[in-house]
């Protein structure tokens, strides 16, 4: 017996020594489980994608998911009346474990954490446009650690190709000349934002781009000096041939940290930089100023809780968990101040009892740059449309309606 519990008292010892490790080491041991490997090699990526199978397609026109949900009381969609196409390029969504860039596994944790953004971003253009998202082999978000700069790097080139082929292959095979607008976030916006320098701003394609919203990026303020010939930041509602961004935080905060870097794309090359000042246009007035656009004025923000979980994302596993429907936006909710740095400031106060998980102290409302505006933007889109079909010419600042 006092053998037995002698092996009993070494076992318990175990268990404690290791709880206290998980404790005491817990952000280490973490990062051991999701980091990404040392060097990034493009040998041990994960398969291309094969963007004739729609299994590479997160949301498409030939699919039924979690997009083409509609808010309540709006009844079916008109398909005949989506006269546009949206191609949306998601955020990061793949936090580990073992590569440098995604696998798309619909198993693991990323295909979970896309299902909360087809439903906060993707159902906003359900009833004017066809939806397009591309599964894509996206970079870990290591890729944006100060840590890893240059296989960082690396990775979000290896990523943008990917982005690149599917919009090759959209453009191909289902776009068929038709209107289109281009939009994202996060990870997305920054390859967004080089697919319109590369492949639209330029071209006769140009033509057919209705609007673009690459948000939830910190893109300085020369970003389209630095590369652009053509398009620039939208100005007022429903003009068209622009480009709308903006990244969210509570007044409560510093907003953007003043040493905050990110990896910035230009055709001369990746840059590592503080931008002193970031592009922002008020998702409630539309414009580019450091106008405060009162409570009153704020269309309504979508509350959808999100489907993933800090635990599912340590295990890499997708749980299941999917929207049957979506909840009425609440509207009046905020104001909002494109502030000097170029942070777009909302009151927290107003905001975090409807928009709270996974906003810490700093109040980056990054999880809900979209949903916080989505009647707002789901209007300025509808107006835009309209816009444009009855001029077929891009709407300038001073023909928009008011």
């Amino acid at each position: 017996m006092k053998r037995i519990l002698l092996t009993l008292a070494k076992i318990i010892g175990v268990i404690v020594i290791i709880l206290g490790s998980v404790v005491f080491f817990r952000e280490e041991l973490i990062v051991w489980r999701l980091g990404p490997p040392d060097t990034f090699d493009e040998a041990t990526a994960p398969a291309a994608p094969n963007y004739a199978d729609l299994h590479f397609w997160a949301a498409h026109p030939e699919k039924t998911e979690t997009s083409d949900l509609r808010l309540p009381g709006a009844g079916e969609a008109n398909t005949t009346a989506q006269q546009v196409d949206v191609f949306y390029v998601h955020p990061t969504t793949y936090m580990g474990p073992g590569l440098w860039n995604s696998p798309m596994a619909l198993d693991h944790a990323p295909a979970q954490t896309l299902e909360t953004m087809l439903g906060g971003h993707g159902t906003i253009f359900t009833d004017c446009c066809r939806f397009y998202a591309p599964r894509y082999r996206e970079a870990h978000i290591a890729a944006f650690n100060a840590d890893y700069v240059e296989n960082g790097m690396e990775a979000l080139d290896f990523a943008y190709r990917d982005v690149e082929a599917a919009f090759d292959y959209f453009l191909e095979h289902f776009n068929d000349g038709r209107p289109f607008i281009i939009a994202g976030h996060s990870q997305g916006s920054l390859h967004a934002m080089r697919l319109l320098e590369l492949r639209v701003d330029k071209l006769a394609i140009r033509d057919q781009l209705v609007a673009a919203y690459p948000i939830g990026f910190w893109f300085p303020e020369d970003r389209l000096d630095r590369g652009f010939a053509n398009l620039s930041l939208c100005e007022a509602p429903g003009q068209t041939g622009c480009l709308i961004t903006y990244d969210v935080f509570g007044d409560g905060s510093i907003g953007r940290e003043p040493e905050g870097r990110m990896p910035q794309w230009y055709a001369t090359g990746w840059e590592y930089e503080v931008p002193a000042r970031t592009l922002c246009v008020n998702p409630i007035s539309w414009e580019v100023n450091g106008e405060m656009m009162g409570r009153d004025r704020h269309k309504g923000g979508l509350p959808l809780v999100p489907t993933f979980a800090a635990l599912d994302i340590l295990l890499n596993r997708n749980n299941g968990v999917s929207y049957d429907a979506l909840v009425a936006p609440i509207p009046n909710l905020t104001s909002a101040v494109c502030r000097e740095d170029g942070s777009l400031m909302v009151e927290a106060e107003k905001t975090l009892p409807h928009f709270s998980k996974g906003v810490d102290d700093s109040q980056m409302y990054h999880t809900y740059d979209w949903q916080l505006f989505y009647l707002d933007i789901k209007d300025n889109v509808e107006l835009q449309v309209a816009n444009y079909f009855s001029s077929k010419q891009p709407v300038k600042a001073s023909e928009t309606a008011q």
